[in-house]
């Protein structure tokens, strides 16, 4: 972890028995992971990241569209966020910048940055597509106990806007052993914590609690 380069950038971390090498051209990934909490955590943001992209990019636009500027801000601190979790320092920065300027109801302005940063955004799909293949996970028996707590932990974590300690419950829940329905909601409960619209995925993990 003290290669420092810009531009290609080469992490290694010797996590137990295993070397786990990411390299992301322009992204600082030992920032990443510092912010992840270790290599294989990173990866997983990666592709949580990669899979949000599109949809992001299309809300930003669409609220700039619409005139609103309260959305518009909210959409580009998310992304704020996102974007210094992965590293990715300049763009983090950049949207911070569109934020300061949809707080102050500046749209005209927003209007001329804000296309420039989505595409910078978007170009990192093709440098985070490596890092889409899943880990199979051993599943565990359903309990619903364990569930319920899970659920009670993650509405927690939103509520504190723990990206990575939500993200990281939703990976528990999905290893339950469970009906196709309550996996159905769970699976769904992931794609929101995943996009981070977290007041849904609370809604959803409390209504998921009184059902079990």
């Amino acid at each position: 972890m003290n290669n420092d380069k810009k531009g290609n950038y080469m992490q290694s971390c010797d996590n137990g028995d295993n070397t786990h090498e990411i390299s992301i051209p322009g992204i600082d990934v030992a920032a990443g992971i510092r912010q992840c909490g270790s290599p294989e955590m990173y990866k997983d943001f990666v592709r949580d990241v990669y899979e949000v992209v599109e949809k992001r990019c299309c809300e930003v636009e669409k609220y700039l569209a619409d005139g609103d500027p309260a959305n518009f801000t909210t959409a580009v601190h998310a992304l704020k966020t996102t974007c210094r979790m992965l590293g990715a320092t300049g763009l983090s920065e950049s949207f911070f910048e569109l934020e300061k300027i949809g707080k102050e109801g500046s749209l005209e302005r927003a209007a001329e940055l804000t296309p420039g940063v989505l595409a910078r955004f978007k170009s990192l799909i093709p440098l985070l597509e490596p890092y889409l293949a899943k880990e199979q996970r051993e599943m565990i028996p359903f309990s619903a106990e364990e569930i319920s707590s899970l659920l009670t932990e993650l509405t927690a974590k939103t509520d504190d806007f723990d990206i990575t300690g939500a993200e990281e419950i939703t990976k528990k829940l999905l290893t339950y052993e469970c009906d196709k329905e309550l996996s159905d909601r769970l699976t769904r409960l992931s794609e929101l914590v995943n996009d981070l619209d977290y007041d849904e995925a609370g809604e959803l993990a409390a209504a998921i609690i009184e059902s079990l």
